[in-house]
């Protein structure tokens, strides 16, 4: 009888549990889960399923809203613009899974314990903080006929003769500008990545 009493005086009620240290902490974990979530979904999440409701109707910036079913889509892809631009987009889509690839290959390299690991992380990151307009200005000079490129292309044996115009041939020009974009933006991804392993408990490797 003695031990159930004390069971029972040991139990706290749910108000005792929220103002305790435990409680308090478990409310802060939850608002920073919650509102952020809550914000992603409003401007995120919302926005984007209104966007595909509307795709299904023919409507205007005023006025009552026709339900059309796929037509709208039917008439998107029956238009070759419109396909040769998202065709377009595939370049940029393997590009960008050769950056996070060659990030991640990166990370973990320099996430050891590598001589020189810091010269090597800034070198990778620079082009990150470089403002656009003067990447554009490199790449420009750097695919120029005869330039930079095509001359460590003729130190490698490659007649310039048999070289394409980077940025004017269309069977390369868009290989040409994934590459500088990986260039770019591999830092920032390599980075990130380091974040994430270096919170990694060395004991699970």
């Amino acid at each position: 009888m003695g031990t159930n009493t004390a069971v029972m005086t040991n139990k706290k009620t749910f108000g005792q549990w929220l103002k305790s240290r435990k409680g308090q902490q478990a409310v802060i974990i939850t608002a920073f889960i919650i509102i952020p979530l809550l914000l992603l979904f409003t401007f995120t999440y919302l926005p984007f399923a209104e966007m595909v409701k509307f795709s299904f109707y023919k409507m205007k910036y005023v006025g009552a809203r026709k339900f059309v079913g796929l037509d709208n889509y039917r008439a998107l892809f029956a238009r070759k613009d419109i396909v040769s631009s998202l065709k377009l987009c595939l370049y940029y889509m393997v590009g960008a899974l050769i950056q996070i690839a060659l990030a991640l290959y990166l990370a973990t390299i320099l996430s050891m314990k590598v001589k020189a690991s810091g010269l090597f992380k800034g070198l990778i990151f620079f082009p990150y903080l470089i403002n656009g307009i003067a990447i554009g200005f490199i790449f420009k000079f750097f695919y120029t006929r005869g330039f930079v490129f095509d001359t460590v292309l003729q130190w490698c044996g490659f007649q310039l003769e048999n070289l394409p115009y980077w940025l004017k041939d269309q069977s390369i020009n868009n290989w040409s500008l994934v590459g500088s974009s990986v260039w770019r933006y591999c830092g920032q991804q390599m980075v990130l990545f380091i974040g994430a392993i270096m919170s990694v408990d060395d004991t699970l490797y």
